[in-house]
């Protein structure tokens, strides 16, 4: 799916979100569209003039850390229990 369709799905649906709960919902389709390699100049570019997705994507700039790290500590935990 192109960035395109994902940002006129996003502006249709954007205004049937509480604005209390719209920067939550940005959080987690910036966080969505980074864990599907979309590139963030990219989702600027898809998204541009929309305060929420700015803010979001800002937000997880400033934010950002190597998840492959903390799932490495998680399973080296000697609490880990398997199945």
């Amino acid at each position: 799916m192109t960035l395109n369709i994902i940002s006129d799905v996003w502006n249709a649906l954007r205004d049937h979100i509480q604005l209390a709960d719209r920067n939550d919902a940005a959080e987690t389709l910036v966080h969505l569209l980074i864990d599907n390699d979309f590139d963030a100049d990219e989702i600027k570019q898809s998204f541009r003039g929309d305060k929420d997705i700015g803010s979001a994507l800002s937000y997880f700039e400033e934010h950002e850390e190597t998840v492959d790290d903390d799932d490495e500590e998680f399973y080296d935990d000697d609490d880990y229990d398997e199945w």
